[in-house]
């Protein structure tokens, strides 16, 4: 079993290996992070912290994702806790005092669990007071006699009329009004003799529960509500986005590895014209008759009635093709491309996606993104750092017109024989592979194990000319 906690400055790091001995520990959880984690059934991911504002935050639906998997999440502390008080019902488990006051619904605001703090190098240190911690203090303040109940309400308001960014005790003093200053001063001397931290304390208690495998954190199970409508084009481009592997010194997503396949391998548009229309014909792809039987189909359903002349799936230089090839190219491109704009490895043909294929695919895209990385402006002769160069519309268009072998008004088309809805996705998926084709040609790609499709259409020159 594999312990992955998302720690930052609700406690040392150290602290979570005197705790939690072996567990992966990784900086504060932010979106697509839990989708690059190598983790299956019976694994436990822990969430402490999370970022807010310089990044955006984790995403309900990928912790869903986890559950479904059999994986354990649970969270406590601050974003950790506010994520539990919000799926504790789907099988998310939450632990310790901020996490019930969030489930309970005393605690609605995300603020009351943000800081302020330094970088990771420093340790994440905290730079201000979540006010979650002076709500916890003030509620023990009271249980200490130090306050009462209307005492510790007109304190928590004065608190939380801060900045999230500027609360603190010390702020607290400062800007109180004069009439609770004597208030502020019997609670803050309070608590400089008693401090409290409740975020830590409750990071604490869930790597302890985690150490003693606490039956509190058990896996999702029937017991909690099921997860529906899970799988959506949202979760699909965010998987295809950062899930992955490191490469060369690159990582490399799903979506990049998806495009070295669909734009640079020499076979995918005969195998993707042969799994469209073998699923249209509803046969498997290695039936021969499959582009037979989709064409019975298609004049069943009256998709064959239309002239090629007439129909905007074809070019001009298409409008002479016999009727049965110009309904074909008409089916797979009409059926055979996605209107989402980030790609997935689903959408390379399935006979294109072997361990080979994806490595050798991985290879030409961390290599693509060392030459961007390289590449910079004539007249300035220097970059930005962290920005480089990207190459002009036209510049893209021409590159993929000579190794496709079709002149730029033929691109199109070209494009949606390899699944791509329309120029703006194909180039914004080509663009940085720019450099790597000037630079190498087109890659040798592993060729596929079994014999390729019957090739009608070898190429997307055939297929625009």
């Amino acid at each position: 079993m594999t312990d992955v906690v998302f720690i930052g400055p609700s406690l040392p790091i150290d602290e979570v290996g005197r705790l939690l001995p072996d567990a992966v520990v990784l900086p504060p959880v932010a979106h697509g992070d839990l989708l690059r984690l190598d983790v299956v059934a019976g694994d436990r991911v822990l969430v402490i912290d999370g970022f807010f504002l310089q990044h955006p935050p984790v995403r309900h639906r990928e912790i869903l994702d986890l559950l479904d998997s059999g994986v354990t999440v649970a969270g406590a502390a601050s974003m950790g806790a506010l994520r539990a008080a919000e799926l504790w019902s789907f099988g998310m488990r939450g632990v310790g005092e901020v996490f019930q006051l969030y489930r309970d619904g005393v605690v609605t605001g995300d603020d009351e669990v943000a800081v302020v703090h330094g970088p990771a190098e420093e340790g994440h240190r905290t730079l201000s007071e979540p006010l979650v911690n002076i709500r916890v203090q003030l509620r023990r303040a009271v249980a200490a006699g130090v306050l009462d109940d209307a005492e510790a309400a007109l304190l928590l308001d004065a608190a939380r009329e801060l900045p999230f960014r500027r609360r603190s005790y010390r702020a607290l003093e400062r800007t109180a009004p004069p009439e609770l200053a004597a208030l502020v001063d019997r609670f803050v001397t309070w608590h400089r003799q008693d401090p409290w931290d409740a975020k830590g304390a409750d990071a604490r208690l869930l790597l302890s529960m985690a150490a003693d495998d606490a039956p509190e954190l058990c896996p999702a199970h029937a017991g909690d509500q099921p997860i529906d409508n899970l799988h959506t084009r949202f979760l699909d481009s965010w998987r295809s986005r950062f899930a992955g592997q490191s490469t060369g010194g690159h990582w490399v997503s799903d979506r990049e590895a998806a495009a070295v396949l669909m734009l640079l391998h020499p076979e995918e548009p005969a195998w993707h014209r042969r799994v469209v229309l073998a699923g249209l014909a509803g046969v498997d792809i290695a039936d021969p008759a499959a582009e037979e039987r989709a064409y019975e189909v298609a004049r069943e359903r009256g998709l064959a009635t239309v002239l090629p002349s007439e129909h905007d799936w074809l070019t001009d230089r298409e409008r002479g093709l016999d009727d049965r090839e110009a309904v074909l190219r008409v089916l797979v491109r009409a059926f055979g491309t996605t209107p989402h704009r980030s790609l997935a490895l689903w959408m390379v043909a399935a006979p294109l996606r072997t361990p080979a294929l994806l490595a050798a695919a991985r290879q030409v895209a961390a290599t693509a993104a060392s030459l961007n990385e390289t590449v910079v402006p004539r007249a300035t002769g220097h970059r930005r750092p962290g920005s480089r160069l990207h190459f002009r519309t036209e510049v893209v268009d021409a590159c993929f017109a000579a190794l496709w072998g079709c002149d730029t008004d033929g691109l199109e088309a070209a494009a949606w024989d390899r699944g791509f809805v329309d120029l703006m996705a194909f180039r914004y998926a080509a663009e940085p592979l720019v450099a790597y084709v000037k630079a190498f040609g087109a890659p040798r790609l592993p060729e596929v194990a079994h014999p390729a499709p019957e090739d009608t259409l070898a190429g997307s020159a055939a297929r625009v000319g």
